[in-house]
């Protein structure tokens, strides 16, 4: 990027040379496409089959990244960079010893270092992602703010509408300590949606692919928060915490897209302890001292119907059908007839009613 990053990477390739005579040729000044090394305002107009950019920039020895980015902070920064990054016919290396997990979005001000950080993703991903793609910087509505403030106040860092035109995330939250590293998703969902089957399971199935790609998800339905609001930040907090935990062991691990990804945990270790999915907090509300009855017919509709509310309490999506399931082994039934699926729709019904009108009187 800079020129006395290119000249020290020059008088380094010199000095390696010294011991591999047999790579002369290569380096030949009489070939019609000789090696060059060139910094970022010198290479217009030169391409080659295969280019290797270095960034060069760094952390200084705290380890700390400094947003000096040279001539891509400059006005036109991000003509610059545009140039560096196409002159390859066939090929692209990067080499940096930072990735854009370590830059804070917020921080990039320069389009020229902002595009770097998207470019640093692109690299890492093998091509697959193509940076921010359009980011929206505010919540779509009141609840959505109200979710951003109250998390915001403890600690956890948002950004909103996250995504590309309709198909936006409501939020995504930062790893604590490097910014550009987003741990977790958080949708926010109204009382309309709460029992519209084709919108859950749209959702849901778009929740299940972007688990697949490595998002991990956490769920708030406007009236639980509207009902029972310190009890879903709490719930909020529990899951960022689990999300960050995870984003580090995957990151150490190798799991993350840079080799110098991860870094030594607070209790000193070189890599964070090991999480299962039995040791992640569980994000459900305590159970309700519901007791076990033999029969469908002996519990009370108060009581399936706080069990169904008391599933739900975890954010996730279902349908009607998975949610019966659960509801199924909660009671502990090992078969099921018609009146047990009766009872159970019933106040699975019941309950969702109840969410959209306790939703309904505070909206009012």
């Amino acid at each position: 990027m800079g020129i006395e990053h290119a000249r020290r990477v020059e008088a380094a390739v010199d000095r390696a040379l010294i011991s591999r005579p047999d790579l002369e040729g290569f380096f030949a000044e009489d070939k019609s496409e000789r090696f060059f090394v060139k910094n970022l305002e010198r290479v217009q107009g030169d391409e080659r089959d295969a280019i290797i950019l270095t960034i060069g920039y760094g952390k200084d020895r705290s380890g700390r990244l400094l947003y000096r980015f040279g001539p891509l902070n400059a006005k036109g920064g991000e003509r610059r960079l545009n140039v560096a990054v196409t002159r390859a016919r066939q090929r692209m290396t990067v080499v940096s010893s930072f990735d854009h997990r370590d830059m804070d979005p917020e921080r990039t001000r320069a389009r020229g270092a902002d595009l770097l950080r998207q470019y640093l993703e692109y690299a890492a991903s093998r091509g697959k992602r193509f940076g921010d793609e359009g980011r929206l910087a505010f919540p779509e509505n009141s609840f959505e703010a109200d979710v951003q403030n109250a998390l915001q106040s403890k600690g956890i860092e948002l950004i909103p509408q996250y995504g590309v035109s309709k198909y936006r995330l409501d939020f995504v939250a930062k790893h604590p300590k490097r910014p550009g590293r987003l741990v977790l998703a958080v949708e926010c969902d109204g009382a309309s949606y709460h029992s519209a089957y084709t919108a859950r399971d749209r959702d849901r199935l778009r929740q299940q692919h972007l688990e697949a790609l490595g998002w991990r998800f956490h769920r708030i339905w406007s009236t639980e928060w509207f009902m029972r609001r310190d009890q879903e930040i709490d719930r909020a907090v529990a899951a960022y915490e689990a999300a960050v935990v995870l984003a580090d062991r995957s990151d150490t691990s190798g799991g993350g897209s840079s080799a110098n990804s991860g870094g030594p945990a607070e209790n000193g270790s070189s890599r964070p302890p090991d999480v299962s999915a039995a040791s992640i907090v569980n994000l459900r509300r305590p159970r309700p001292p519901v007791p076990t009855r033999s029969t469908i017919d002996e519990y009370r509709p108060s009581e399936l119907l706080s069990l169904v509310e008391w599933i739900e309490s975890d954010g996730r999506l279902r349908t009607n059908q998975e949610l019966a399931d659960e509801m199924v082994k909660a009671l502990g039934f090992k078969r099921r007839g018609a009146r047990i699926d009766e009872a159970i729709r019933k106040a699975i019904s019941q309950s969702h009613w109840r969410a959209k009108s306790a939703a309904s009187k505070v909206v009012r």
